[in-house]
């Protein structure tokens, strides 16, 4: 059983213009809402698109699903749960047949696994990431829970995503630490068994 990495790929338009969007967008709603002939049930399969495309599902990782597509102003969302990792020669098939640009974002946290590859922030601009963490399970001395229970309590509540160290810092003001990167932040941050992670970023597709 794979742990599944969430994905958003967002799809453009290097001109600028909307009408290939469009037919994207009206293409991949039927991968949205498929139905299987064989067997009459609803199926968001992902290799269905490459089936379609008359693409050997064996040739190119197709192990995820559509969960959402929505067109937007100038580009084209797509959400998608993949195992294990993003599958980008996937999106790439995608982009190159209807002449897009894409980017994206992925998360699997079990192997802590963050990429990014909008590396200009046009559509994500998510850089760190404080996952969601268990405050019963900290194990805090009372020293430790006496100065920064009430804090940690607030930032355990959900997952926490950050567009710059200075937007990181803040939600850490109060601990009062003396750093300057993020490798010194997490130093101080072992403590309470917590850890900030920066997205990896890659090369752009398409």
């Amino acid at each position: 059983m794979p742990n599944w990495c969430s994905n958003r790929i967002a799809f453009y338009q290097e001109d600028g213009e909307t009408a290939l969007l469009e037919a994207f967008y009206a293409d991949i709603q039927k991968y949205m809402e498929y139905i299987d002939p064989e067997t009459g049930r609803h199926s968001n399969w992902a290799g269905h698109f490459l089936e379609s495309s008359r693409i050997d599902t064996e040739s190119i990782s197709c192990r995820g699903y559509f969960n959402y597509c929505e067109l937007c102003t100038d580009y084209v969302l797509i959400s998608m749960e993949t195992a294990w990792e993003p599958i980008p020669e996937l999106y790439e098939v995608m982009a190159q047949k209807y002449n897009l640009y894409y980017v994206y974002i992925a998360e699997e946290c079990g192997c802590e696994l963050y990429i990014n590859t909008d590396s200009g922030g046009r559509f994500f601009n998510t850089r760190y990431i404080l996952n969601y963490f268990e405050y019963e399970y900290l194990e805090l001395d009372a020293e430790s829970e006496n100065e920064y229970g009430e804090r940690l309590r607030e930032l355990s509540e959900d997952t926490k995503y950050f567009d710059s160290f200075e937007e990181v810092m803040r939600e850490f003001e109060v601990f009062g630490f003396d750093v300057n990167n993020l490798d010194e932040l997490n130093l101080c941050l072992d403590k309470f068994n917590i850890k900030v992670y920066e997205y990896d970023f890659e090369e752009e597709g398409g």
